[in-house]
């Protein structure tokens, strides 16, 4: 939102510069070439503030606005026309320091060269929108810094809650095993035990003691019946709420905003729960780290004995998918549990992952 409210005012700011010197223009005569460069500034601006324009084609138009822009001053010297100098600073946010500083530096003394003015005067004019220029790039520079910061927080969270959840699932499955082994080896074995004994004093009373050992015995049956089916359910996994992890997951990363279709999924195998929430994790880091999209879609769903994740982004894409680090870890763990992973995108139209892990 904050991105598009400076775009907003650059526009602004270019039609509350442009519309009186045009006119001006009109009234002097001054050269066609003028208007078609007032026109290619604007047009360069919005290719350059588009969500999906990627670092070269940004280095260009910006670079056409700065030509563009001198271009209107040279035609007509005098007038505002070097707030649009600002407007470029203003966008050299992405630009680390000194290349900035340069960009900026060069914008002004061009200016300086090009207003056919008394000489102090010009200069003063040139120092004046120089500091207007840096104070422009130091607010953008800001504003990048801050966007970056909330982009590693976002990611931060993800790992945070996938590790949480792994962490979760992890303790209860040792935890129950471990309750299983105490049931099984120490009351077990003692009932097994005391049945035995039971059925040798079976053979060494008779009447009504005898009855009685028969009873203990029968009820010592039925315990140890009793332990062995809870040693049984406790050794079975703990099935994991696959959609309300991915749901915490969601509340944790406030850009892209996440949308999640589907049913809560209970899944049993630890293997496929701690796979698919890693390749949620690493579909979000994705999408916060590089794809610079606003909305991310997940999509559950099982089908013919498999466990479906879809994902979509509406964010730049690319032509050309390159496995780094982070999608040839997702798919090589998918392979282990299995499964597949497909992965496509297109340049403008976002990124897409599909993945089926066999339950």
């Amino acid at each position: 939102m904050g991105e598009r409210n400076l775009t907003l005012v650059g526009f602004l700011t270019w039609l509350a510069i442009g519309i009186p010197h045009v006119m001006r223009a009109i009234d002097s005569g001054a050269h066609w070439s003028f208007y078609l460069a007032l026109l290619a500034f604007g047009v360069a601006f919005a290719i350059a503030t588009r969500d999906r324009c990627d670092e070269p084609l940004w280095l260009w138009m910006v670079l056409l606005e700065t030509l563009a822009a001198l271009v209107c001053i040279w035609i007509i010297p005098g007038g505002f026309l070097a707030v649009l100098l600002v407007i470029i600073a203003g966008q050299l946010g992405r630009l680390p320091l000194l290349p900035a500083m340069a960009w900026i530096t060069t914008q002004a003394v061009i200016y300086y060269a090009l207003v056919r003015i008394e000489v102090d005067t010009a200069l003063m004019m040139a120092v004046a929108y120089l500091t207007f220029q840096l104070f422009a790039y130091v607010t953008a520079r800001t504003a990048a810094e801050e966007k970056r910061a909330r982009q590693d927080l976002a990611e931060a969270n993800a790992e945070l809650q996938v590790a949480t959840g792994l962490l979760d699932l992890s303790s209860r499955s040792e935890e129950r095993l471990r309750i299983a082994r105490d049931l099984h080896d120490l009351i077990g074995h003692h009932l097994t035990a005391l049945s035995l004994n039971l059925e040798v004093a079976s053979h060494l009373t008779e009447g009504a003691a005898r009855e009685q050992v028969e009873k203990s015995r029968s009820l010592t049956r039925l315990l140890l019946s009793d332990v062995r089916d809870v040693v049984s359910r406790l050794r079975n996994e703990d099935p994991l709420d696959l959609g309300a992890a991915l749901r915490s997951l969601r509340d944790a990363v406030p850009v892209p905003r996440i949308e999640i279709e589907g049913e809560s999924h209970q899944v049993t195998d630890p293997i496929v729960a701690q796979t698919a929430l890693r390749t949620v994790q690493e579909i979000v880091t994705n999408a916060v780290r590089h794809s610079g999209a606003r909305h991310l879609r997940l999509r559950l769903r099982e089908e013919e004995g498999a466990l479906r994740i879809d994902a979509s982004d509406d964010g730049s894409g690319t032509d050309r998918i390159t496995f780094g680090n982070g999608l040839r870890g997702m798919r090589e763990r998918v392979e282990q549990a299995g499964g597949t992973v497909e992965v496509a995108s297109v340049r403008g139209k976002g990124f897409d992952v599909h993945v089926r892990l066999p339950l």
